[in-house]
Order: structure tokens, then C-alpha cells, then sequence
């Protein structure tokens, strides 16, 4: 009997969070598959990634027949055959050749990557250096964590597509493998959840290669790629999701510079495997070499001093299972009920490796002494804040006040230290 997994609807960029919360990937089908490509779908290049990677897992990891069903007459089917997703599931067809597209291609070794990343730059036909230096660090980066660290079966299928009117390069690749806990446990064995290791891999200096006693002591040049990545996307204004297992992030640069930041569950299982979609802006890009030297500059310092690096600032508090919240706003002010809260609440959930947020909602401008009693020794002295504490719902004031707070224990550690 063959089981039918349809797509409809409009599947565009708006679309991808709630798409990630309430897909439901059927792992185990029983007989053939037949992909349904609806009419009137709208599809990203994103969705066409993903599809492209599930098909081929279902094929050559579950043995199962994989089919695909749509109509080629219509726009959907049209890009469907530009951007290669029937050749991606096994078809035997030509791909167009267009400008500004880059079909869905497999990469299973490193010696792939740089022939993709050429034929990538060539096809989308960027007549900008800065936005081209950008294109082929972050694929690079990327692709070389599918490579490296994933144990996908498939390898990850990667696509990319230049809207020129937009001026946004739209990258997206995908694999079906160990996904980014998995990747991270064994070098870092705090990470025991998705949410976790999505938070950890964006921090500098985070590789699986290396123990977690050695974070901010490794090499110059390790654990740098995605956080990285992040860097550039937010810093010239554009978005960076990363999705791995049962949680989503979404990373965005602000027109005033600042990076915005949140953080999705999935509803209904989540991706199999890790997937990350890069979109730049060619009038944000500026000079690429500056922007790199920005995002190494970031990257010393954490080496430096980690303790102000580690603090993860989210616009929106996120609904996640066995999340700690700690509404703020209910002590704002008191010292007293802060420190109190500290050692009774915080304290304990964070030695237990929970997932906690402090909300920061409805404060303006917290001090430095209010912050001081409700934070420093969690900097201080809390092993796990790396890992399992973010701050939501703070004015900028407030954001100030925190780094200033660890700063201070850093510096305090460094002089314990000397």
C-alpha cells in the first residue's frame, strides 16, 4: 500500500517556523511513498531542500520507493524542476540551467565542497566581491559540519537561489544524521537536549572535536564556523535558522545593528538530522574582510574571557517543555528576594542542567546593584550557565547592566587567578 505525504499551502520563508512546530515526518511508512506536490503550493527554496533530503533518506537508508507526484505545467512545478528536486529523489531528468539558481546537489566528502561553492558562485552570477566572500565562507562552514560531524547516511543536499530584485542570497542545506546534541555530547556530555546544543554550537569556540574543560583554551581556529555564520548573517542584516532534533533557532540582524533572537519547539518530532538556512543581504554585506575581521575580533575576547560571551539574550521567552521561567518583574528591585531567588530557584535548576530563562518583561533599566544580587554569581560560580540560561524581554539598559555584571566576574576570576 502506498502511503501519500503531502504538501500544500504556502510553504515561503514566513512560513518555516510553524512549519518546523508542526510537521510531522513520517520516519517509519509502510510500503512505497508518494511525495504530493499540491497545486497552488508555494514552495521555498528551503522546503525543496528538505523534501530532497527526506525523499533520499526514505530511499536509500529505509529501502523504501520513494515516487514524487506534481504537476510540471504549473509555477510550482516549473521550480520544482529548476531548483532539481526530481533529480534529487532518483529521477532520471535534466536539470535547466538558470541564472541565479543552484540546484539541489549532494555532498558526502570534503572534496565536494569547493566544487560546489564554485559552481554555486558562478550560477548565481554575483556581480558583488563582498556578498560572493560571504556566499562561499558561510557554504564552506557549513557544509564542512555535514562533512565532518553529522554521520549522515545521505551526506546533506544544499541549494541556493539570488532574488535579485531583493538582493538576498537564500542558502539551505540539510542532512539526515546524529544531529547536533549527538554531535556535541560525547566532548561536552552537559548537552542533553536539543535546545541546549543548539544555544552551545553558536557560541565561539564550540567543537565536537574537542572536551569541554578545554572551552576557550582550543585551537585559534576550532569551533569558530557557525558561530561564525551567525555573526555575519545578523551583522549585515540578514537571517541564519538552524534547526537540529526537536528545537529551532532564529537569528536576525536589526537595522540598528543589534542581533534579535528566539527560540521554536517542535510539536510533532522535529527534523531528523540538522538543517540550516542562510539568508544575505547585498546591500548589508559592506566590506567582507572587515565583517570577518569583526567576527574574529569577538571571537579573541571570548577566548580571553568566555563569561560575557556565554549570556544568550532572546526577544521572546520560548515555549519549551520543562522550561524554567523566572518572571523578573515580580522582585524588580529587591536585592533581598533576588539573591534569595538566586540560590533557592536558579541555583538548583542550573546544577540539575534545566533549561532556565530569566524574563526580564516590564523592567526598564535595571540597576547594576539589582542585577549584581540576582546574577553575579551565577556567572561566578554556576557551571552549567553556558548551557542552560538565557535572559528574554530585556530593554537594552538592562542587557548593559548584565554584561557589565560579567565583566565584573570575569575580571574577579582573572585576578582570583593571577
Amino acid at each position: 500500500m502506498t502511503t501519500q505525504i503531502t504538501f500544500q499551502g504556502i510553504l515561503g520563508d514566513r512560513q518555516l517556523l510553524n512549519f518546523f512546530k508542526g510537521r510531522n515526518w513520517n520516519d517509519n511508512p509502510s510500503g512505497p511513498v508518494e511525495i504530493v506536490i499540491e497545486q497552488g503550493l508555494h514552495l521555498s527554496p528551503w522546503a525543496t531542500t528538505l523534501i530532497a533530503a527526506y525523499g533520499a533518506w526514505l530511499h536509500e537508508v529505509r529501502d523504501v520507493d520513494v515516487h514524487i507526484d506534481y504537476d510540471p505545467s504549473s509555477p510550482t512545478g516549473k521550480f520544482i524542476e529548476n531548483i532539481g528536486l526530481p533529480s534529487a529523489l532518483g529521477y532520471d531528468c535534466e536539470i535547466p540551467i538558470r541564472r541565479n539558481y543552484v540546484p539541489l546537489t549532494k555532498i558526502t566528502t570534503s572534496k565536494e565542497i569547493k566544487p560546489f561553492i564554485d559552481k554555486t558562485a558562478e550560477l548565481l552570477d554575483l556581480d558583488d566581491s563582498e556578498l560572493a566572500d560571504a556566499l562561499k565562507y558561510s557554504l564552506t562552514e557549513l557544509l564542512r559540519n555535514v562533512v565532518q560531524h553529522s554521520k549522515s547516511r545521505i551526506g546533506g543536499f544544499a541549494s541556493a537561489v539570488f532574488y535579485p530584485t531583493k538582493g538576498i542570497v537564500e542558502i539551505t542545506i540539510a542532512d539526515i544524521g546524529c544531529g547536533l546534541r549527538h554531535s556535541l555530547h560525547e566532548a561536552y556530555p552537559e548537552i542533553n537536549r536539543d535546545e541546549k546544543a543548539l544555544r552551545f554550537a553558536l557560541l565561539p569556540h564550540v567543537s565536537g572535536t574537542f572536551a569541554s574543560g578545554n572551552y576557550g583554551n582550543m585551537k585559534d581556529n576550532a569551533g569558530l564556523g557557525l558561530f561564525f555564520v551567525k555573526e555575519i548573517a545578523s551583522r549585515a542584516y540578514g537571517g541564519f535558522f538552524l534547526a537540529s532534533g526537536s528545537s529551532l533557532v532564529d537569528v536576525w540582524g536589526n537595522k540598528d545593528g543589534s542581533m534579535g533572537k528566539k527560540y521554536v519547539s517542535a510539536e510533532r518530532g522535529g527534523w531528523r538530522g540538522t538543517f540550516a538556512v542562510l539568508q544575505l543581504r547585498k546591500d548589508s554585506i559592506g566590506e567582507f574582510d572587515s565583517l570577518l575581521q569583526t567576527c574574529r575580533d569577538i571571537a579573541a575576547e571570548a577566548r580571553k574571557s568566555d563569561k560575557e560571551f556565554l549570556v544568550d539574550f532572546l526577544d521572546e521567552t520560548p515555549v519549551i517543555n520543562g522550561l524554567h521561567v523566572i518572571q523578573v518583574k515580580e522582585f524588580d528591585e529587591d536585592v533581598e528576594e533576588a539573591a534569595k531567588i538566586r540560590d533557592d530557584k536558579i541555583i538548583p535548576a542550573l546544577i540539575r542542567e534545566d533549561l532556565v530563562v530569566l524574563d526580564f518583561s516590564g523592567i526598564r533599566a535595571a540597576t547594576q546593584s539589582f542585577v549584581h544580587a540576582l546574577m553575579y554569581k551565577l556567572f561566578k560560580d554556576a557551571p552549567t550557565i553556558k548551557s542552560c540560561l538565557s535572559i528574554s524581554c530585556a530593554d537594552n539598559a538592562s542587557i548593559q547592566a548584565i554584561k557589565a555584571v560579567a565583566a565584573y566576574a570575569a575580571a574577579e576570576e582573572k585576578n582570583v587567578g593571577a
